[in-house]
């Protein structure tokens, strides 16, 4: 698939401008010769495929990007209307972490009988701030009978680790856990993964307008 791609678009009631589309790993880039913006996959609160007459450029079909604040942005594709359908599904993708995101999992064995000892431990929290650890999105520990798994979402990949793993503060409080500590800990094998595609309306099985309806003819 493409990663960029010649676009007109329009911000709110704005002008259009013409340039290029680019995913990058973290938002949007829309790049034009008067016009340059960037939008945060996070900050969409939806992607879709215009169907509205005034959701459409020049009659053309449009990937219309809903965000949690600010004016809605249309975009159409240069030449090529069937790459609407292409730019929404990558865009869905990546606005889940499909592309931008990693998750690692770190294991480690306990004791058998003290599962509830670690959990006191685990309830005091970490032994470093969360939102101090650029990229880092999430952070989650299950406890089984035998094991603790330290969950790390990252939105740049393993570098958002190395300066938690480089904190001396992180291993000296790593000693408390010395008693409970069963074996030495072990990185999961990221062997399968699902998640559920967005729900976009223009996967619709449902026949598209004819000519003169109001929503316009097939956009592909």
């Amino acid at each position: 698939m493409q990663k960029s791609y010649g676009v007109v678009w329009r911000e709110g009631d704005s002008r259009v401008a013409a340039g290029k589309l680019e995913l990058l790993p973290l938002g949007i880039r829309l790049e034009g010769i008067e016009r340059e913006q960037e939008i945060p996959y996070e900050l969409l609160s939806s992607v879709r495929v215009g169907r509205l007459a005034n959701e459409r450029i020049d009659g053309q079909p449009s990937v219309v990007l809903e965000r949690r604040s600010g004016a809605r942005v249309t975009i159409a594709t240069v030449a090529t209307p069937s790459l609407v359908g292409e730019i929404v599904e990558r865009l869905a993708a990546l606005q889940l972490g499909g592309e931008a995101a990693m998750r690692v999992a770190i294991i480690l064995p306990i004791k058998p009988g003290s599962k509830e000892e670690v959990r006191a431990v685990l309830e005091d929290g970490p032994p470093f701030d969360p939102a101090e650890i650029p990229g880092l999105e999430r952070h989650q520990v299950y406890l089984t009978a035998d094991e603790a798994i330290f969950v790390f979402d990252s939105s740049v990949g393993d570098g958002a680790l190395a300066p938690l793993i480089a904190d001396p503060e992180l291993w000296r409080a790593a000693a408390s856990w010395r008693e409970h500590i069963a074996g030495s800990p072990r990185i999961a094998e990221d062997a399968y993964s699902w998640i559920r595609p967005a729900e976009l309306e223009e996967l619709s099985a449902l026949p598209t307008p004819g000519p003169g309806d109001s929503d316009g003819g097939d956009i592909y």
